[in-house]
């Protein structure tokens, strides 16, 4: 499943690995539903139940538990997430934290610069 118009619905489920330095493992998914705090998910992969998981969909980042992993006869899988958090803004705040960084980078460039010309 892909961002693309044949999966409209289309989002990575991330799970942090357990071995420290290793990427977290990516799950393709597509929302089903959304209730109450409780997201409901299709994938080709069980997840289980008590993964803490995070996904991002379009500008947006959830951050949750999984709390029910069932499977279907078309062998794909409904999680359902009970949602903790919802971050939005994703985009603009990466560009501002890229923004400060690069800000702060010159700002110790140019106190290097100005202590080596007073020494």
């Amino acid at each position: 499943m892909t961002n693309s118009p044949d999966y409209p619905n289309a989002a990575v489920l991330q799970i942090r690995s357990s071995v420290p330095g290793e990427s977290p493992r990516q799950i393709p998914c597509r929302f089903d539903s959304i209730l109450n705090r409780r997201l409901t998910l299709i994938s080709g992969d069980p997840v289980r139940v008590s993964t803490p998981v995070s996904m991002e969909y379009n500008d947006t980042m959830l951050l949750g538990e999984v709390v029910a992993c069932t499977q279907d006869c078309d062998q794909n899988f409904h999680l359902e997430l009970r949602v903790e958090q919802v971050l939005t803004g994703l985009q603009s705040l990466m560009l501002l934290r890229e923004r400060l960084l690069g800000e702060s980078k010159t700002l110790r460039v140019d106190a290097l610069a100005a202590t080596a010309r007073h020494s």
